[in-house]
């Protein structure tokens, strides 16, 4: 995988500790009761935390797809 694939899409898979950190952190924000805006923004916050070099942009798209 090149450095440009990676920034695109890191490759995790449900296993991985990022992948379980995102839908973690969404899951229980929204447990608690946080707004789905909230809750998807913190789980990107996360994401991002984990894969810096994913771009900001890409990054949400990527989130979504794993909270879907």
């Amino acid at each position: 995988m090149s450095s440009k694939d990676a920034r695109q899409d890191p490759g995790c898979a449900p296993a991985d500790v990022c992948y379980r950190a995102v839908t973690t952190a969404y899951r229980r924000l929204r447990e608690c009761g946080a707004t789905e805006e909230v809750s998807f923004k913190s789980a990107v916050s996360v994401f991002r935390h984990h894969h810096p070099e994913v771009p900001a942009s890409r990054a949400c798209y990527l989130v979504a797809d794993w909270l879907d």
